[in-house]
């Protein structure tokens, strides 16, 4: 498989974590960064030894860019992925990928159009740790889930988007994928403090067609950053903490007397410490954009990819709207049929309304 030809637009903090892995993965060969800041692309292109540009376009016309990493600030991400899309390049793009149905659907109805990839960076599904977590949901889990909690609390508040459309992608992104069904009912609440111009906090309670209950509790100001999930089953509980003790993850399984083997499926892949944090596993960054180069040449879609998108945009906009009426109820439905036609590469993918209940 030869290297894909790509650039990376934004060198802001998380575009350079995109440059690093992208110049040193052998199914890549980093052409250039883009960046209206000279100073800054200046001196990552100087670091890579690649070309640096202004403007998305200057990179477009380059024809060795066959693929575009979007990351910079979250409201220029739905403008951004379409011209790169509509260029015919395949496009990895930052959560939120999109803040609005409309949006989202445009973009998977022109990454179809053209006849190219579109991912959303959604990195803690390419973890070990989560990918062990959902398969030992779906294989080896005694009984369903009942509820799965999820925090993200203590970080920089942001000036372009919400606490929801910050932190938010991730929960709702893990949530959609550990329980693997349709989100129909979604409501919020959400808190300003002084001198903020977004939400600083939100709750948002989920609830899947299947029966299972969400909560997902976002906040930057925090004494503390947390980054965990809790799920509860009838007879088991599983504990996970990102990035605990001193950088390793954590996870705790209760409840179950076969521990042992389970304690192994959920560990899989991971090295243990002595204290129990995981580790040892392939950086998920990494992992997303080998797997995002895998989509391009083969036509097969990531697991971030349109359908994902669409889903974790829809919760999002349903939560956003309940956390501006006060916490109303949301309902969620999938309408129209699929984007794309049986048996193409991005077949399935639905467009989702909002109803208030």
């Amino acid at each position: 498989m030869r290297p894909l030809g790509l650039a990376v637009v934004g060198c802001g903090r998380w575009g350079r974590n995109h440059v690093r892995v992208a110049a040193s993965a052998t199914n890549v060969t980093l052409v250039g960064v883009v960046d209206p800041d000279r100073a800054q692309r200046d001196r990552v292109a100087r670091d890579h030894a690649v070309t640096g540009w202004s403007h998305l376009e200057q990179a477009l016309e380059d024809p060795r860019v066959e693929a575009v990493v979007i990351a910079t600030p979250a409201t220029t991400h739905s403008d951004l992925v379409a011209r790169g899309l509509v260029s015919g390049r395949h496009v990895l793009v930052e959560k939120p990928a999109a803040m609005s149905v409309a949006d989202a659907t445009a973009l998977v109805r022109a990454a179809q159009e053209k006849g190219v990839q579109l991912s959303a960076g959604h990195t803690f599904l390419y973890s070990r740790p989560v990918r062990n977590m959902a398969a030992w949901l779906r294989e080896g889990a005694p009984s369903a889930p009942w509820l799965i909690r999820s925090e993200r609390l203590g970080g920089q508040r942001r000036g372009d988007c919400s606490v929801l459309w910050n932190f938010g992608p991730h929960d709702v992104s893990l949530l959609l994928h550990l329980v693997g069904d349709p989100v129909v009912e979604v409501a919020a609440r959400g808190h300003h403090f002084p001198g903020g111009g977004h939400l600083d906090t939100v709750t948002v309670d989920v609830t899947f067609s299947s029966g299972v209950r969400g909560e997902i509790y976002l906040g930057w100001r925090h004494a503390g950053a947390k980054r965990s999930l809790r799920l509860l089953g009838e007879d088991w509980v599983l504990r996970y903490r990102h990035g605990h003790l001193d950088g390793g993850d954590v996870m705790l399984l209760g409840g179950l007397g076969e521990g042992p083997a389970a304690d192994a499926a959920l560990a899989a892949g991971c090295e243990r410490d002595s204290r129990g944090a995981l580790g040892g596993y392939g950086e998920p960054l990494r992992v997303q954009l080998e797997e995002f180069v895998a989509a391009c040449r083969t036509g097969v879609t990531t697991l971030t990819g349109p359908n994902h998108l669409l889903a974790v945009t829809a919760v999002l906009e349903a939560a956003e709207y309940s956390a501006a009426l006060g916490g109303l109820p949301y309902r969620l439905a999938p309408v129209a049929p699929a984007l794309t036609a049986p048996g193409s590469p991005l077949s399935g993918v639905h467009e989702f309304a909002t109803e208030e209940v």
